[in-house]
């Protein structure tokens, strides 16, 4: 095993050839890091074979999973058989890539086989690996994973209040945070009465000694242990009758059958979710994506804060003892003034888990969305293609501030494409570019809720008690649209919540390349319409939409810019900013200047390339070298006869002035038809090496149409012009 985290090899900018193999301590992540770049930079990959990395070095991984990402790291396939890789193909991938899904798992096989050789790895990394640590995927609010009892928080805690009254109230501000966002009340710790009654209520309980169940919590508010809230009878500052809807909105929630599964499962147990009862450590991927954003925030708010509880009663180490992993951290970390209530606890740790062993990772697509004290307690950066100027502006501002020369941090993320990142590590004398290497995981794309069923499937949540099945949850219809939107429906997950996403059809066309007809999802994020393209969009079947609504489907919130911009606002986010979120990879052949065209790869490419070999184009191209030769043959031929005619002007000259050596003769003879001669040489001699040069491009590209190497393309990005971008519809579609 390695002494260090293999995450790859160095590269120089500009050079085509890997270096030394890179590996970080482990105990330089004690000073926590961040992995930014946009879309198909490689981001996840490098996160993946990251973790994969601390998991073989005997470290427990806690990783939060908003988009679905994570659960590839479950799939091992140690025998790298095509058997193996089958019944994890994505079938519409296979599709559009002309295979079946045999053909698919086999090209998969030979894939992870090749590169993991290219890499040093092998089948028997793989199992070692396996062996190492057990995975589990909780998936709070379902039953489709292992399901975590996140409402099992409200139970006293095992230590005594006053001994981690600190860390204990901020466990209770994060479980009112979310309680009440999930009852879509305000819930400011210093402002909302609900949130302030809340708190005091829970800390009443737990420092008697006594736990809470929603249903309890129900009845305390109704009579609660205490008459005064701070310095005000309890009637003045919330008085009985007002608390009604409070408790009505909590038993609402509680009668829910949907909810039936946040009370479930195993406990929220930061201890057990990083150690497996025989010892080893453990991957527990705690999956949200299927939740609505007010859940997501209430599990990881309440998730870090346990974290971080934990984290207080460990003693000091200068090793890693944990890694925390959160992956897209978009709308979880803003910078100020917002405040949801996962950013308290993720700051907390950013400050102070690295005396106790615990590491923190966080990646993100635009570093603009991050705190400012947050980048700068992380002291591994892992920077990739960068989407905009303003998410470069503000990783050079933090690079520059850490001591980096301002023009190597350029020159350095001017070198960075897929799979290549800029490496900023305090540990490490300066920074460099680093080549990930292949993940041992197949990373196949985002594991559906059904493919998480298989993978936890004949595992019983520890403690779970016997549940009848709940019953499906009542549809209330969808969210009323701002005209002209219409509402469109497309199961994608077979999920029971569906999303709104913003669905846009388009047409591109990039240099060199014809037109491109598409339908993407945009998830309907953010604050703000500018911030709507931002999160990773999912590609949509246009033919699989349907106007009717599915039966018993829920339905997330709409944002609230929706009805304040209407369909102008998103009409201008579209027009300003869908050209940069359509920047594609492609390869430039260096000798017979093709290009791929968007999702064409090295071996398509080459592939093309080579039967246009043996077809129309190359027999235009030996025609005109045919030509470019014959008339090098004519240019070499007139340049001899000029030689010839030079030579003999200059033997005649010669003899015409004999007569100047023997002093019968004062004047030169013959000079200028010397001269006229040398220069209609010179000209001749031009001419010929200009159709040399040619004649040698030419057979250049006849060789590399004869004979196709992959390896030699370049990958370069393309960006197309708002004018080569074309909206041909956009609606709203909720995707379950």
């Amino acid at each position: 095993m390695s002494q260090g985290l293999y995450l790859g090899k160095e590269l120089k900018p500009g050079a085509k050839e890997l270096g030394a193999r890179l590996e970080l301590d482990p105990a330089d992540l004690l000073t926590h890091g961040l992995i930014v770049g946009m879309t198909g930079s490689g981001k996840t990959g490098l996160a993946i074979a990251l973790i994969e990395e601390v998991l073989r070095q005997g470290v427990p991984v806690l990783a939060i999973d908003p988009k679905g990402d994570l659960g590839n790291l479950l799939l091992l396939f140690d025998d790298l058989a095509p058997a193996s890789f089958e019944p994890w193909i994505d079938p519409e991938a296979a599709r559009r890539d002309g295979l079946g899904l045999k053909a698919a798992a086999s090209e998969a096989a030979k894939a992870w086989t090749k590169g993991l050789a290219d890499w040093g790895l092998a089948g028997q990394d793989i199992a070692a690996l396996k062996r190492s640590h057990e995975a589990v995927i909780f998936t709070p609010g379902s039953k489709t994973g292992v399901p975590l009892n996140v409402l099992q928080s409200l139970e006293a805690p095992t230590v005594a209040f006053a001994e981690a009254a600190e860390d204990l109230r901020d466990e209770i501000a994060g479980i009112v945070a979310g309680l009440l966002g999930l009852l879509k009340i305000d819930a400011d710790p210093f402002q909302s009465r609900e949130s302030i009654f809340l708190s005091t209520l829970i800390e009443a309980s737990w420092k008697a000694g006594k736990g809470l169940s929603l249903e309890t919590l129900i009845a305390a508010v109704a009579d609660p242990p205490f008459d005064k809230v701070g310095a005000l009878p309890l009637e003045t500052v919330f008085p009985r009758k007002e608390r009604q809807g409070l408790m009505m909105a909590l038993n609402n929630l509680l009668a829910a059958p949907s909810f039936e599964a946040w009370r479930e499962g195993e406990a929220l147990d930061v201890a057990a979710m990083l150690r497996a009862k025989d010892g080893r450590p453990r991957l527990s991927i705690v999956s949200t994506a299927h939740l609505s954003d007010d859940e997501r925030l209430f599990v990881t708010a309440l998730l870090l804060d346990k974290v971080k509880t934990w984290m207080r009663r460990q003693t000091g180490t200068s090793e890693l003892r944990a890694l925390v992993y959160m992956d897209e951290i978009f709308g979880y970390f803003p910078p100020h003034p917002a405040n949801p209530p996962t950013k308290r606890p993720l700051l907390t740790l950013l400050k102070q888990a690295r005396a106790q062993g615990v590491g923190v990772m966080l990646a993100t697509q635009n570093p603009v969305d991050l705190d400012y004290k947050g980048l700068a307690n992380m002291g591994t950066w892992l920077v990739g293609t960068l989407q905009t100027e303003q998410d470069r502006a503000r990783l050079r501002e933090g690079l520059t501030t850490s001591g980096l020369d301002a023009g190597e941090v350029d020159r350095l993320l001017d070198a960075t494409r897929k799979r290549v990142f800029l490496l900023h590590d305090v540990h490490r004398p300066g920074p460099c570019l680093v080549h990930s290497r292949w993940a041992m995981s197949y990373l196949r794309g985002p594991i559906t809720r059904d493919e998480i069923s298989r993978l936890m499937r004949g595992r019983v949540a520890a403690g779970a008690p016997p549940t009848s099945r709940a019953a499906p949850a009542t549809a209330t219809g969808p969210p009323v649209l701002p005209p002209p939107f219409k509402h469109y429906y497309l199961s994608k997950y077979a999920a029971e919540l569906a999303d709104p996403f913003l669905l846009v059809k388009y047409a591109v066309r990039y240099k060199g390349t014809s037109e491109l007809i598409a339908v993407r999802g945009y998830p309907m994020a953010g604050g703000t319409p500018a911030e709507v393209l931002e999160a990773d969009p999912v590609e949509v079947d246009e033919a699989a939409l349907t106007t009717k609504a599915p039966a018993g489907l829920r339905y997330s919130d709409l944002p609230d810019y929706l009805a304040g911009a209407g369909a102008k606002g998103i009409e201008k986010v579209l027009k300003e900013r869908l050209p940069d979120k359509l920047a594609v990879s492609a390869y430039l052949d260096p000798v017979t200047k093709a290009q791929s065209q968007p999702g064409e790869d090295r071996s398509a490419l080459a592939a093309r390339l080579q039967s246009a070999g043996g077809g129309a184009a190359t027999a235009k191209l030996k025609d005109k070298l045919a030509k470019k030769e014959r008339d090098l043959a004519a240019g070499e031929q007139d340049l001899s006869g000029r030689r010839t005619e030079k030579w003999t002007a200059i033997g005649s000259a010669v003899l015409q002035n004999i007569g100047l050596f023997v002093g019968r003769k004062r004047t030169i003879s013959g000079a200028g038809t010397v001269l006229t001669k040398n220069r209609m040489e010179n000209n001749a001699e031009a001419r010929v090496e200009a159709l040399r040069a040619e004649v040698a491009e030419l057979r250049q590209q006849l060789a590399g149409m004869e004979a196709v190497d992959p390896a030699r393309f370049e990958e370069q990005t393309l960006v197309p012009a708002r004018t080569a971008v074309k909206v041909l519809r956009y609606d709203i579609v909720w995707i379950s």
